[in-house]
């Protein structure tokens, strides 16, 4: 007769019993993390297709991250140049509203008879007898000083320490207040009042930014931009979308519109642009005027005004250029901002799709596990049992 010894059995069965916890262990950290197996290999078959979907998740997680950081950038830049214009608008009411029918001066008109023709009387009007501006233009001067430093603050709108209408260059202050523009604004009104330079180049002078055309330009360092910008350098703002492609949005501090619009405010708050007609007084010795404090570029009170008021109209008519010009930026920025929106939601499409194709490569189903694990248990409660009861055997209780 033939039999199985009991050496044999006992090791049969140890290695069932291994077998049964090697199948709980793997049961039990299935059913905890949801997963078939914590190692690519356990995958077997599938693991080329699980580290491809995996690379592709991370990859498309990368883009919408890019583009959510770009679009939260691409707001703030929105923000500061819609609040920008808002300014400007008021800025702009506020010259539109401002009479031209007055000189903007306190005192009374000073009339001159030329003493040398005392048979013809002239009564010419060749100024005022104070330099004091009125009540207007001390408001529209005051509103054009307290907009002026507020513009600074939002062409410098930065995120964390990253400058946004620098361009690439996002470390560098793109504006600095240092003072070099109403210095050179200052001297620019002076010459002009001394008849030095002409009212028409007077306003080239305002307008032109290149010195290569007109050395008496005011340039962008003039007026306080950084090196970079002025020397007009600095890359564009890109966003990378996907593996092949970038999207700019690049808005800058010293575009024509933010420029002029700083030029019109610094012109508007010079302490030297008033009064408007020259500050006169008769000598009553010889009856000759004196120019105590000098106005507009002109012979008489007519001259004056209308030198005074060709530069405020044709500063008038810049800054509402400005305006219409900002919107091309802004639009630029929304029509950058809705592309990336766009692939932005194509991404966490195919984001979903690719967290699908992992989690039918690594994920088990969890009823699935939980009915197989307490199968399992009750068979190894078993096994142990069994075992348990073999080894307590003697002769005795064989025969």
């Amino acid at each position: 007769m033939t039999g199985v010894s009991t050496l044999g059995q006992a090791l049969a069965q140890i290695a069932r019993i291994k077998d049964q916890q090697t199948q709980f262990a793997t049961l039990s950290t299935q059913l905890a993390t949801g997963k078939k197996t914590q190692v690519f290999s356990g995958l077997q078959t599938d693991t080329l297709t699980s580290q491809r979907a995996r690379a592709s998740f991370k990859a498309t997680d990368t883009y919408i991250n890019n583009i959510t950081n770009a679009d939260r950038r691409i707001e703030l830049m929105l923000t500061a140049i819609e609040e920008f214009k808002a300014q400007a608008e008021n800025f702009a009411n506020a010259l539109i509203g401002f009479s031209q029918e007055s000189a903007h001066q306190n005192g009374d008109i000073v009339y001159y008879d030329d003493p040398t023709t005392p048979n013809i009387e002239e009564n010419t009007q060749i100024g005022m007898s104070e330099a004091e501006a009125d009540i207007d233009l001390r408001t529209l001067q005051e509103l054009a000083g307290n907009i002026y430093n507020f513009m600074i603050d939002l062409l410098n709108t930065r995120e964390n320490d990253r400058y946004l209408l620098g361009g690439a260059d996002t470390l560098t202050k793109p504006l600095a207040d240092n003072g070099t523009l109403d210095a050179t604004m200052n001297s620019f009104i002076a010459n002009w009042k001394a008849g030095t330079v002409t009212t028409s180049d007077f306003l080239a002078d305002l307008k032109n930014r290149d010195t290569a055309s007109n050395p008496e330009a005011l340039t962008d360092s003039i007026i306080g931009y950084s090196a970079p910008l002025t020397a007009g350098n600095v890359q564009g703002v890109f966003v990378r979308v996907d593996g092949l492609s970038e999207i700019e949005y690049t808005a800058l501090a010293n575009e024509r519109p933010f420029r002029d619009v700083l030029v019109a405010l610094s012109y508007f708050k010079n302490e030297s642009l008033p009064p408007v007609a020259d500050q006169v007084e008769i000598d009553p010795g010889t009856g000759l005027p004196i120019i105590l404090t000098q106005g507009a570029p002109g012979a008489d009170m007519d001259e004056m005004k209308e030198n005074f008021y060709a530069v405020f109209n044709d500063l008038t008519r810049m800054v509402n250029q400005a305006l219409d010009d900002m919107d091309q930026v802004r639009f630029r920025l929304e029509n950058a901002r809705a592309r990336i929106t766009e692939l932005k939601q194509s991404h966490q499409e195919q984001k979903s799709l690719l967290l699908g194709t992992i989690s039918d490569v690594e994920d088990v189903d969890i009823n699935e596990v939980a009915l197989k694990l307490n199968v399992l248990q009750i068979q190894l409660d078993a096994s142990y049992r069994v075992t348990a009861r073999v080894s307590q055997l003697s002769l005795v209780n064989f025969i």
